[in-house]
């Protein structure tokens, strides 16, 4: 079975592999689409996806066989041979690094998501790479790998950042001083603003590492001060610190793929882009901001944000916006209590109200009373132009 990283983003699989003994079987049309050659070695990366331990070639990735004996992070060369009934792969030795293979390995045909480099990071999230990568190099560039396959959910920050989770630090003189920082960055619930909302947006839009290399500064984001946190509690062993670097150390990584996914979207000519909201003084809340890439023909796509909350005081709440044409602003509301669908239908109204004072139009806004389902095609959804009331 083969895998490409559209995949991530829910287009069905294609069985175009097959596997027979030790060697992994490849179609033609794939081998000339990875530009391999007769017998031509290549450094590939292996990382675990639902599962299955799969081998990674530039935009592609395959199932391997148990007898490999590969685990994730490995990096192994293999060879791809031509034959009569087609391609195969299979594990081998590391070649000698002639000048004209470190010359066609730079020419980028087939390279691997394992020798993406630091300063390459932002520039060439295509998983294109350079030759002799050092070691730290070679795992930057398999934890990116890693972090483009991860599912974000956010549900590890949704923990952390909770006021009541994080007032746990407060008596804790280690842990004190870096806690008042991350209050200072959150944002007030009670009052917030359109411009420290786009700040904190744009905080984890804009990695730290592409500010500092344009020279541009850097302030705080949940993600540089999750960095200071495991950076001050790199030497403690006590039970409780050991349990806080787990933690951060997970809500570190749901940040970072949230961001290199975003960046390989961008690439594609996509808007998707999720970030977290922290507060001094409610739960933390996360937004997606999704913007399909233009067709040919096409004037313009619809911008949608979703908004969800795990919030101990309403419980838990998605919304869904939609804009179109830059003001027909569409709603649609899943609430799993039944007295908070009742408040935002008896609110509905003054909401709209309140977006033609903006220079918008409520279109529709329709309520459910169940949890969002898994997978929800908006599009399919009714444009009743009032108000829905769902309830189980």
């Amino acid at each position: 079975m083969l895998q490409g990283p559209d995949l991530v983003l829910g287009v069905p699989r294609v069985p175009l592999v097959q596997m027979e003994g030790k060697p992994v079987w490849v179609e033609n049309r794939i081998a000339q689409q990875l530009g391999l050659s007769d017998h031509q070695i290549v450094q590939a990366t292996v990382s675990l996806n639902a599962g299955s331990v799969r081998l990674w070639l530039k935009n592609f990735s395959f199932e391997i066989p148990n007898t490999w004996g590969l685990k994730p992070g490995d990096m192994p060369f293999v060879r791809a041979t031509q034959t009569a009934q087609g391609w195969n792969i299979q594990l081998t030795g590391k070649p000698p690094q002639s000048p004209a293979e470190a010359s066609m390995n730079k020419s980028g045909a087939l390279a691997s998501a394992s020798l993406v480099t630091p300063q390459k990071f932002n520039a060439q999230l295509n998983l294109m790479g350079i030759p002799n990568a050092s070691p730290f190099e070679q795992n930057l560039g398999s934890k990116l790998a890693m972090l483009l396959q991860q599912q974000v959910d956010f549900s590890q920050s949704a923990l952390l950042f909770r006021p009541d989770q994080l007032a746990l630090m407060a008596n804790n003189p280690a842990l004190s001083k870096w806690l008042m920082a991350f209050k200072k960055m959150s944002l007030n619930m009670s009052h917030v603003s359109p411009q420290s909302l786009k700040k904190m947006v744009l905080s984890q839009a804009v990695s730290a590492e592409h500010l500092m290399a344009n020279s541009e500064e850097v302030e705080d984001s949940p993600r540089s001060l999750l960095h200071k946190l495991l950076q001050s509690l790199e030497s403690s062993s006590t039970e409780e610190h050991l349990g806080v670097k787990s933690q951060a150390k997970e809500v570190l990584q749901e940040l970072e793929a949230a961001q290199v996914q975003s960046a390989q979207d961008w690439t594609r000519g996509a808007l998707s882009l999720k970030v977290v909201i922290p507060f001094a003084d409610a739960d933390p809340v996360d937004l997606h901001f999704k913007k399909p890439a233009r067709q040919p023909g096409e004037s313009d796509t619809p911008l949608s944000v979703d908004i969800h909350s795990k919030s101990r005081l309403l419980g838990e709440v998605w919304l869904n916006t939609t804009i179109t044409q830059g003001r027909q602003v569409d709603l649609v509301m899943w609430a799993v209590r039944p007295e908070v669908a009742d408040l935002a239908q008896l609110n509905a109204k003054e909401l709209g109200f309140e977006l033609a004072d903006s220079g918008l139009q409520l279109s529709s806004f329709q309520i459910f009373n169940v949890p969002r389902p898994q997978e929800v095609l908006l599009e399919t959804l009714p444009k009743l132009g009032a108000v829905v009331d769902a309830k189980a």
